[in-house]
């Protein structure tokens, strides 16, 4: 008894194998968590490490080349970027995709335990996340309420950020907006030197005298006794009595020289929801984890821990969610699983006209579903555009087989065969046809091991999910649908008329295409040089398509992003960020504004932040694309201001802009020029639009240079000259205090803002030279005006320039005029990096042409070897060509890019479109084994096999249109794929119906001519 015979008979077996894959995939998909993509994010660990004061250059020698020198030799990186701004260094090393993120971060940590002692003495020790710190949070929550900001804040970061911190996957919760709590001690220069005091004094005052140290124990016989030895002050008016020095016989008290004041942080960063005041709080995640489950949990926490505990007065609400609009789309999904399965049926209903053969049909889609949701589970993948667009395809490729094997049996139980002789017979004659084109789909993902990309990644869940369902649905076919037909497929003895009204459309349409494929067979060469021609000519659309990594989605919020002129303060961007405010407040579509003055990071005092949230897409009439389109005519209007909107940055993309780069070389100041020659050259580009700096070469700058012989003279050395302008100036944390909150707040030490507002008063600042006498800073040093960068970038340890715009030419395009006009303009040895979104479509376009010719090989020798021929394969394969005629037409006329979505449908295309070949292939090889001429066997076989390609063809087409129409969120993403498959698929279909047959009586024509001529010789 072969297998499929055993299976037949032993029906209760063939039943138990399914339930068991039913059972295991229902159990799965209760279990199985929602995200956007799979796990296709590079690994990243950022490093901050902040020394107050320090210029951007000072940044970049002291601090951030050891870092970079410390972390560089950690393997693995892909790329190594660094930022250097004032008082603030932050290295972020990009790990390959494969990096375990743990153990690069333990990597990273170890290296910068051996450059800790290279640092400044005065540096903060290095902060190290899992996750970029200036990245884009997931969630951003605003505490707002009739309270202070310092209040605001003071319980954002004391108390919700740190229930916040615990939620597993959280990488960084950044708190924005003013009202951290600083005791600042304001020192007033002039009376500090009336009492022949400098800064320094009141420094070393508060260290010596404001302290805690270890006491020990003391042993009393049989008691112990802690020894306290807290010596702080406790309260600012004790504070206040701190004694910094004597002048004569009289204690000059620290509320002599300075004030001292329970105040907040140097002002850099304020935020505001919809115009009323707020402190905000971004969740950042771990790069690969789970962006729903997280946002999730802190809704959880919000509601069940932290809401129920907020101080009268205080509110907290929930300004922007990525899970939102990832809900939608897998829940736009999930419907679009449900009608295509109903579609699919109905194909299968119209074409047998049995509700018997549509129920064993469609039982093989639940079975293959399932089977494959289970093996998702088990891999850790989740429910995201991805896998569900896979589940969706599988509605359309899974009922093939079944529907081949039933089709064979069906016929002849029509025939007259009893149904268990049918179900054996029909089986066995069609399973080689069946296996090799699940096989042939499955030999196409297996080049997906070697792709290293985010698009490898995307391609690799992909394709394990569609062909492990189309494994399943080989294993229902050939057990579960035979056992089904034999038992309840009957063939009716007579049909009602509606079964013979749909008979005779079929019959009318194989005569027609029996005349189409007599006519084809005697015009073969015309058949195939008018389909190669169409092949050639479908190729130029590519031309005339956009290039893109991802298209663009309607997600139902946006950024913007506003830039003052280098040296503006805090208060100049914030009155810029109020006309923002306003025009936002006059467009219908906007919901709500979140304002962060200082941006993301929180320390850009020229640059502010919007978090743009628009009313749900049903309610407006224009889609987020028009309105970002309108608002940025609109807000180049405003003046004293560089403004731009974009989209929220994907996976692999980068906030600022569709297109990102940097000018990379050895110096800095030579890369400042060629950034200056490329950008004059790009803006008169057409379509480029303007690109704005992430750095400038024109902060206005002090600089101080010492008269090392005078100061010498006075007993003055460089160190004391400097590090006391620097404690006036840009103020130092030079002790912590704490007042029974359990918290710790930082003593800062700084000048009082009104004694040096301008560059004259560094004139009042007076040095102890020795002896005590008092000496003013302009007898040992001079101060300059002078021009620097307002950061420092570098990438791969060189000297780099970052830009970025939002052109309104492609990303492909755009990528291309960018690499043409640096040849033409670029030094030797300075190049142009692409980062982010640009980065990963240089990387794609390669390692794509590398996939579609390595799986028409793997195609091939699969074929080859089921077929035992090497002509044939090849004859099959035709098909393809003809696939991408109708893939590239169908996304040309539909205004769809070519972007990841669309190459995933076209080289998915390689394995579906091959199936109708084999099929015609194989029945025809049938034929001719009963001694039919080539011909002959043609026009007898390919009609037979007309209906199963009719109806397979359109499960696939029907099960993907709910995705192509562009219904639900995510339609940007999923049409694509959606409307490539169709239109290769019905290209295939209609064009392989002929041009298969005609290879094949070519190649195998000359053949028997050729066999023929040798044994006659």
């Amino acid at each position: 008894m072969n297998g499929v015979a055993l299976f037949i008979h032993r029906h209760v077996l063939a039943f138990v194998l399914s339930a068991v894959v039913v059972i295991f995939g229902v159990v799965a998909y209760q279990r199985i968590g929602v995200d956007r993509y799979p796990a296709i994010e590079q690994p990243q660990v950022s490093v901050s490490t902040t020394l107050s004061g320090a210029t951007p250059d000072v940044i970049d020698q002291s601090v951030t080349q050891v870092v970079e020198s410390a972390v560089n030799s950690v393997p693995g990186i892909d790329i190594l970027q660094s930022s250097s701004a004032p008082g603030r260094s932050t290295v972020t090393i990009t790990f390959s995709l494969t990096k375990n993120i743990d153990v690069a971060f333990n990597e990273v940590q170890t290296k910068l335990e051996t450059a800790r002692r290279r640092l400044p003495d005065e540096a903060d020790a290095p902060i190290v996340t899992k996750a970029d710190s200036s990245g884009s949070p997931i969630l951003w929550l605003t505490l707002t309420g009739e309270r202070t900001e310092r209040d605001l804040f003071r319980y954002a970061n004391n108390v919700v950020k740190k229930q916040l911190e615990t939620i597993d996957g959280v990488g960084a919760v950044n708190i924005r907006g003013r009202g951290e709590r600083v005791i600042r001690v304001e020192i007033d220069p002039l009376r500090l030197a009336g009492y022949k005091l400098t800064a320094d004094d009141v420094s070393a005052a508060i260290k010596r005298e404001h302290r805690q140290d270890a006491g020990g124990i003391l042993t009393d016989g049989p008691r112990e006794y802690l020894i306290d030895l807290d010596a702080e002050f406790h309260s600012v008016d004790a504070l206040k009595g701190l004694v910094v020095g004597w002048f004569g016989q009289a204690p000059v008290k620290l509320d002599d020289v300075a004030r001292v004041l329970d105040g907040e942080g140097d002002l850099r960063s304020f935020t505001r929801l919809n115009g009323t005041a707020a402190v905000s709080i971004g969740i950042v995640r771990i790069p690969n984890t789970n962006t729903v489950a997280i946002a999730d949990e802190v809704l959880r926490r919000l509601d069940a821990e932290i809401r129920p505990g907020l101080p009268p007065g205080m509110k907290l609400t929930v300004a922007s969610n990525t899970a939102t609009f990832i809900n939608e789309m897998v829940g736009a999904l999930k419907d679009h699983l449900f009608e295509g399965t109903l579609l699919a049926s109905l194909v299968v209903w119209a074409f047998l006209r049995n509700a018997r053969a549509t129920v064993i049909v469609a039982t093989a889609i639940p079975v293959s579903l399932l089977g494959a949701v289970a093996l998702m589970y088990f891999l850790g993948y989740t429910f995201n555009t991805i896998t569900l667009l896979a589940l969706l395809l599988l509605i359309g490729v899974v009922v093939d087989d079944a529907i081949v094997v039933l089709e064979a049996i069906h016929r002849r139980e029509e025939g007259g065969e009893d149904p268990l002789h049918a179900a054996e017979h029909g089986t066995r004659e069609v399973i080689f046809a069946v296996v090799a084109a699940t096989l042939s789909l499955v030999a196409i993902f297996l080049p997906v091991v070697f792709l290293t990309s985010t698009v490898g990644r995307l391609f690799n869940a992909f394709a394990i999910v569609v062909a492990f369902g189309v494994l399943v649905s080989l294993f229902v076919s050939v057990t579960l649908t035979p056992m089904l037909c034999s038992r309840f497929l009957k063939a009716a003895p007579s049909h009602g008329r509606l079964y013979r009204w749909f008979e005779r459309r079929f019959d009318s349409i194989e005569r027609a295409y029996k005349r189409a494929l007599a006519w084809a067979l005697g015009h073969r060469r015309t058949v195939l040089v008018a389909s190669l021609a169409l092949v050639v000519a479908s190729l130029g659309l590519v031309a005339l398509m956009k290039t893109e990594f991802y298209p663009e989605e309607d997600e139902g919020r946006f950024l913007i992003q506003l830039r003052t002129p280098v040296g503006s303060s805090v208060g100049y961007t914030d009155q810029r960020s109020r006309e923002v405010e306003s025009l936002l407040g006059t467009i219908p579509e906007v919901q709500r504004v979140l304002t962060i003055v200082g941006g993301f990071s929180g320390a850009t005092g020229t640059q502010t932040t919007f978090v743009v949230g628009l009313s749900p897409r049903g309610e407006r009439e224009k889609s987020q694309g028009e309105l970002v389109g309108d608002l940025r005519k609109r807000l180049s209007g405003i003046p004293g201001a560089r403004v731009s909107a974009f989209p929220f940055p994907r996976a692999g993309e980068s906030r600022g802009g569709k297109l990102k780069f940097a000018v990379v070389g050895p110096q800095l100041s030579a890369v400042d020029a060629a950034v200056d020659a490329l950008t004059q050259k790009l803006a008169a580009a057409p379509g480029m639009g303007r690109l704005d700096r992430e750095s400038e070469a024109s902060q206005p700058m002090l600089s101080v240079a010492v008269k090392r012989e005078a100061a010498a003279r006075l007993g003055l050395s460089t160190e004391d000259v400097l590090s006391a302008i620097k404690l006036l100036s840009a103020g130092s944390n030079v002790a912590q205090f704490s007042d029974g909150d359990g918290e710790r707040y930082d003593i800062r030490v700084k000048a009082a803002d009104a004694s040096l507002a301008r560059p004259a008063d560094l004139g009042s600042v007076y040095l102890k030279a020795k002896g005590g006498a008092q000496v003013p800073l302009a007898s040992v040093a001079d101060v300059a005006f002078t021009f620097g960068p307002t950061q420092i970038d570098r990438i791969s340890l060189m000297y780099a320039v970052q830009l970025s715009g939002s052109p309104d030419v492609t990303l492909g395009e755009a990528m291309a005029v960018v690499r043409q006009t640096a040849r033409e303009t670029l030094p030797p040895g300075y190049r142009v990096e692409f980062l982010g979104e640009g980065r990963e479509l240089s990387r794609t376009g390669g390692e794509l042409f590398f996939v579609l010719a390595l799986s028409s090989l793997m195609l091939y020798l699969i074929l080859a070897a089921q077929f035992n021929s090497f002509v044939q394969p090849a004859i099959i394969m035709l098909a393809e060509p003809l696939a991408v005629v109708g893939g590239l037409f169908a996304l040309w006329i539909t205004g769809q890019s070519l972007n990841v979505y669309s190459a995933i449908g076209l080289v998915l295309l390689i394995g579906l479109v091959a199936k109708n070949a084999i099929l015609l292939v194989d029945v025809t090889n049938q034929y001719r084994a009963r001694g039919l001429a080539v011909d002959e066997a043609l026009s007898q076989s390919c009609p037979v096999r007309l209906r199963p390609v009719l109806m397979t063809s359109l499960t696939v087409v029907l099960a993907m249109l709910p995705a192509a129409l562009g219904l639900g969120a995510g339609a940007e993403t999923n049409g694509p794929l959606a409307i490539a498959v169709i239109g290769g698929i019905v290209s295939s279909t209609m064009l392989t119906l002929l041009v298969i047959p005609c290879a094949y009586s070519l190649v195998e024509g000359r053949s028997k001519k050729a066999r023929t001529k040798t044994e006659t010789a």
